[in-house]
């Protein structure tokens, strides 16, 4: 085996991959770093070389990403009828699965080749389509399973923007960002969140997380371990204002009417599209706060600086929705008061 640097993690992985039988008349096999993630989770392909066969490893550290939630999740998207990763070999005392390999096919990539991206978005928005069919049918065994996003946490996410983005980042003190005012605002977006017909959310549905899968034509999806009942636009919001993309209004809008049609269709949503647009828009807005506070914690906590280079897209997306909104005043005035300042 070649291609891992010592460290103990990989010396466990090692020593029960040569028990597991999975790999038993598989030798020689390569094992390579592909990649790591916002969590504490890598990712290793291992490469057989008699017959031609890749598998990915996953390393979740017991300790800091136990895989119990991740089991649990696997197994509610799998009933779901959703193409997620099969799971071939699992140690849950040791951190460590052994499972099906998707491929370096991010939507991101594929997207990149397309001039209208449209039809790519489409197809994953019918994934969310289908999650939510799938869910409202077997809604009494996902909600025993699956807590709901609830006040509490999207507070809890609404924080770490105040925390890691203005505290630790800006170093602005309280009388630069007055907590009421905070509050009263974060109030207007929960409520609006909370209004919402609620269903399974991925939590995570953007375009690094979504494969594609050249020989099945689909769309695979991986990193599912965080799903909570919250919000239909939620996962929407993730896939069209992820932080690594950029679509234009045009294509925005095409993949939010479609969306609604859908969702109307169902009896889902009884108001007009303007109406369902301010949810999504109010739903953008907590995500992009929450995720601005999570790259400032991967920084200075993590040190991870390289999310880093996303903020002032982030923010910038931020301010152009709130601008529409009066009663998001707040944000609006923060945005635009530190819009002349360095942010990395």
């Amino acid at each position: 085996m070649t291609g891992i640097k010592y460290d103990p993690r990989m010396t466990e992985a090692r020593q029960w991959l040569e028990s597991s039988s999975i790999l038993k008349d598989s030798k020689p096999y390569e094992i390579i770093p592909i990649s790591s993630d916002a969590s504490f989770r890598r990712y290793f392909r291992i490469t057989i070389s008699r017959p031609s066969h890749t598998l990915i490893l996953m390393d979740s550290p017991p300790e800091k990403e136990p895989l119990q939630k991740f089991l649990s999740r696997a197994e509610i998207f799998d009933e779901l009828k959703i193409t997620i990763p099969k799971i071939y070999s699992r140690n849950t005392l040791m951190g460590f699965l052994i499972i099906e390999d998707f491929g370096d096919t991010t939507l991101l990539k594929k997207i990149s080749g397309y001039k209208d991206p449209s039809p790519l978005l489409i197809s994953a928005i019918d994934i969310l389509l289908k999650i939510e069919t799938e869910y409202k049918r077997k809604r009494n065994v996902c909600d025993r399973r699956v807590q709901v996003f609830s006040k509490k946490t999207l507070l809890e996410e609404l924080d770490l923007f105040r925390n890691w983005y203005v505290g630790t980042h800006l170093n602005q003190k309280s009388k630069c960002f007055p907590f009421h005012n905070f509050e009263t605002f974060t109030e207007l977006l929960i409520s609006s969140m909370l209004r919402e017909p609620q269903t399974l959310i991925h939590r995570d549905f953007h375009s690094k997380n979504l494969m594609y899968l050249s020989k099945s034509k689909k769309i695979g999806v991986i990193d599912f371990q965080d799903a909570l009942i919250g919000p239909l636009t939620y996962d929407l919001v993730s896939l069209l204002k992820d932080a690594y993309t950029d679509y234009n209004e045009d294509v925005e809008n095409t993949c939010l009417k479609y969306f609604f049609e859908k969702i109307k269709e169902r009896q889902l949503v009884k108001g007009s599209f303007e109406s369902f647009k301010t949810s999504y828009d109010y739903t953008a807005i907590q995500r992009n706060l929450k995720i601005i506070g999570i790259f400032c914690r991967l920084k200075y906590r993590d040190n991870k600086h390289s999310y880093m280079r996303y903020l002032t897209k982030l923010n910038q997306r931020t301010l152009a929705i709130s601008e529409n909104y009066s009663e998001l005043q707040f944000i609006t005035n923060f945005f635009r008061g530190i819009s002349d300042n360095p942010l990395n």
